[in-house]
């Protein structure tokens, strides 16, 4: 964060308000988290005085010093932060700064508040939207406006506010003759203080010696005290006007009860606050209050304009000692997950994201937009919408992601009852009906389906409605290949799904890639259509089975060559390229290379390190196969993310029951795109675990908490006890002389290692490895150990390090 430069915009106290006091606390934490903060005062103060009180010209006279400051303060950052409302402060102060960062080249990332943005978007969406979709993320501080956003086509971030538990913290617990009943919203019609004060005189009539304090300011001041009178509790209520954080603090700790009675909310930190300085609040459930506070729990909620209501949970809260200590403490609970501890995170991890936003160039530009369009255009493909689809669903919430999933899933589950053999037949065996699928769950009526149940009946699997299909088969590196076949869909999925993840690390369709990838059948399909279209796109294929020294010199001339932005790979054959790179002194650190994308096979944490050394960026993990699909991505934050619109994942153990999260087991999933050749509960042969907690970045798609490999990793020791090959690639990898490996267990009583060793190892080294591999495996395992001139790749151009020919646990 320490070279981050931040524009904040929003406005600052006086008048003190709940987006006031959000804006200038941000600053301060965010200084304090180490970024350069620029704060642009949206309501800066007008001189001279007279003219601030006059509304329509003291905005006018705001607007030009302003635009002037915004202009500035634009130019110098990286980010600009917009602080939003709804109403005229939309026009005058938000959609220019979201312009202006956009014309100056910078990333905007806008912060809407608001409970009244509903009646605005109704009256004024057209508009507003417009201005919306230009900023390049947007945060809202609950689920209630990122639902409201979701309606409008944009996809929001919930982020909540944030409430300093060293300044809002309860006082000592004093037993009061007057107990006070606090509000705390400006003097505005929306807020509906008259109802409060109906309410209070209810209140007044259990509780006679209840006093009211109402903070805040606004031109409803004079009809408010004409009501307190007429009302008879004018003596009984106190109209503080705008008080500083300090005076608010104060009042908290005084207050027995809160009461919040808006006709319409979002997430007021006035209701933060309060409790998390142990005040109890009663509130109406309007906006986003009821997705803040649950009824009962950790707050009183009503209907709005209820006066009898508010009074019969006011009174209760002043009368049941032991029902709002529960309310005092479960609200002190809720307050500690709107801290910046919480916040802070998932707001610095979306600033590092649109700091990596592609600042493509010209031609980047051609290729991404009107170029890869046409090209899918041609093809018959929907990559290119398909793409713009993933980039708002991946921030949809899990609710919401969820209810896509099913709906998906039963029109998947529906065709392929109608128009797929094998599943006609199944779904009659098992009397199972689409139509009744109603949970994600329901997925595990159905049996799961392995390799060998679709070359058996491989034809049967294709549905009679398709349209062309193309041939594939797994490259067998698992002992068990797999011929298929792919329509259009899937293919446009999974082509969204790459170029999404990808840009998650700012590279973009056009910008130059070389791919260390495919086997020689793969590379011969390279006709003249397909290398003009990589000439286009700029994306180089290397053959990943050809990696001889003299070709390696050769891929590490065309890096040089090519300063690839991305180069997309096997983690294996890259790793081999990279240690080439150091062994030749030859950099790469230099070429601009964004991210070392890997795929296809398991990456380990040595060449994590590796690749990131050699190239000089970050080195993100890639999961999938040309059978499943792209099934899961890292992002920069760390976490990988499922394609969950596109993937159902499920992780089942050995009695293909499923497992608790973060508990490994098998790999099976459902491929919703699949409907020309379904892909349901198909089982992968790998071993992985699923975590439910939500990563920094904000998406809403689920994690893959690990990864451990193909079933195939694994061997299996002479007692029947189950390990990863990690166990034997330990042993090998620490050894100087030992420059490539291959284990292949080929049966319980016979293991192979070849080795590629510059010097040869003396018999005592041959010695050391085959005792630990006893140590592991059992005494009486053989293990014969070669030492050749180098290791082929597999058909796929894929380099195992482990394989094992014993039939994995189910």
């Amino acid at each position: 964060m320490s070279a981050l430069h931040i524009a904040l915009v929003g406005p600052c106290a006086p008048p003190a308000g709940g987006m006031a006091n959000q804006t200038a606390q941000l600053a301060q934490l965010l200084a304090a988290s180490g970024a350069t903060v620029e704060l642009v005062r949206s309501n800066a103060p007008v001189r001279p005085a007279w003219l601030g009180s006059m509304r329509g010209l003291r905005a006018m006279c705001r607007l030009l010093p302003y635009l002037r400051a915004l202009w500035r303060a634009a130019g110098r950052a990286e980010i600009v932060h917009v602080m939003a409302n709804s109403g005229w402060s939309w026009h005058l102060h938000a959609a220019p700064a979201i312009w202006i960062g956009r014309l100056r080249g910078k990333a905007v990332l806008l912060h809407y508040h608001g409970g009244e943005a509903a009646p605005f978007l109704a009256r004024q969406g057209k508009l507003v939207t417009i201005t919306l979709a230009r900023a390049h993320a947007i945060v809202v501080p609950s689920a209630f406006l990122a639902r409201l956003f979701g309606e409008y086509g944009l996809s929001a971030l919930i982020l909540p506010n944030v409430v300093d538990l060293e300044r809002f913290a309860p006082g000592p617990p004093v037993s009061r003759d007057h107990p006070l009943i606090l509000v705390c919203r400006h003097l505005e019609p929306v807020y509906d203080h008259a109802t409060a004060l109906r309410a209070f005189s209810l209140v007044r009539h259990a509780v006679p010696h209840a006093r009211m304090t109402i903070a805040g300011e606004g031109a409803e001041l004079p009809r408010l005290r004409q009501l307190a009178a007429a009302l008879g509790v004018a003596h009984a209520v106190t109209f503080a006007g705008a008080l500083d954080q300090e005076g608010m603090t104060r009042l908290y700790r005084a207050a027995d009860a809160m009461l919040n009675p808006s006709l319409a909310d979002n997430l007021p930190v006035s209701i933060l606050e309060a409790l998390a300085s142990g005040v109890p609040v009663v509130s109406t459930n309007v906006g986003g209050i009821p997705c803040l506070l649950e009824h009962g729990t950790t707050g009183l909620l009503v209907a709005p304009g209820d006066a009898g209501a508010m009074a019969r949970q006011l009174v209760a809260v002043l009368h049941d000692t032991e029902g709002a200590q529960r309310l005092r403490a479960a609200g002190i609970a809720l307050a500690s997950a709107y801290t910046w501890q919480y916040v802070g995170p998932r707001l610095l991890a979306q600033y590092r994201r649109l700091s990596r936003l592609p600042h493509p160039g010209w031609y980047t530009r051609l290729v991404a937009r009107p170029l890869f369009l046409l090209q899918q255009r041609l093809k018959g493909h929907a990559g290119a919408a398909l793409l713009h689809e993933l980039e708002v669903s991946q921030w949809l919430s899990p609710a919401a992601l969820a209810q896509l999933r099913l709906e998906r899933l039963r029109q998947l589950l529906a065709h392929a009852a109608r128009h797929v053999p094998y599943y006609r037949g199944l779904f009659a065996r098992l009397d199972f009906d689409p139509a009744k699928v109603h949970d994600l769950r329901d997925l595990r009526c159905l049996p799961i389906l392995r390799k060998a149940d679709i070359s058996a009946q491989r034809d049967a699997f294709r549905s009679a409605v398709a349209g062309p299909l193309q041939r594939c088969n797994t490259g067998g590196s698992s002992g068990e290949p797999l011929i298929f076949y792919l329509g259009k869909a899937r293919v446009s999925h999974d082509v969204a799904a790459k170029w999404r993840a990808t840009r998650w690390w700012g590279v973009d369709i056009g910008d130059p890639e070389v791919v260390v990838w495919g086997s020689p059948i793969e590379l011969g399909a390279q006709d003249r259509w397909r290398a003009w279209r990589d000439r286009v796109l700029r994306s180089t294929l290397l053959p990943a089975f050809q990696m001889s020294d003299v070709k390696l010199d050769g891929y590490l001339r065309r890096l040089r060559q090519l300063r690839p932005s991305m180069v997309f790979g096997y983690p294996s054959a890259l790793s081999r390229l990279a240690r080439h790179a150091l062994a030749q002194r030859v950099p790469l650190d230099a070429l601009g290379t964004k991210v070392v994308f890997v795929t296809a096979e398991r990456l380990y944490e040595e060449q994590r390190k590796l690749l990131a050394t050699a190239f000089g960026c970050p080195v993100a993990n890639g999961y999938g196969g040309r059978d499943a699909g792209f099934i899961a991505h890292e992002c920069p934050e760390g976490g990988m993310h499922l394609s969950a619109e596109d993937i159902i994942v499920e992780i089942v153990g050995q009695d293909g029951q499923p497992v608790p999260d973060g508990t490994p087991g098998a790999i099976v999933v459902t491929h919703l795109a699949s409907a020309d050749f379904p892909f349901i509960r198909y089982a992968t042969g790998d071993v992985g675990a699923i975590s439910t907690a939500p990563c920094p970045c904000g998406r809403g798609l689920p994690l893959l908490h690990s990864l451990e490999g193909r079933s195939t990793d694994f061997v299996v020791a002479h007692d029947g006890t189950v390990m990863h090959g990690l166990a034997l690639i330990y042993i090998l990898r620490d050894i100087a002389q030992v420059r490539a490996f291959k284990i292949v267990q080929e049966s319980l009583l016979l293991t192979r290692v070849l080795l590629v060793c510059v010097p040869p190892l003396a018999d005592d080294a041959r010695q050391r490895i085959a005792a630990q591999f006893k140590a592991r495996l059992g005494a009486d395992v053989a293990i014969d150990i070669a030492e050749v001139p180098e290791i082929a790749a597999e058909a796929s151009g894929k380099y195992r390090y482990v394989i094992s020919k014993i039939a994995p646990p189910p």
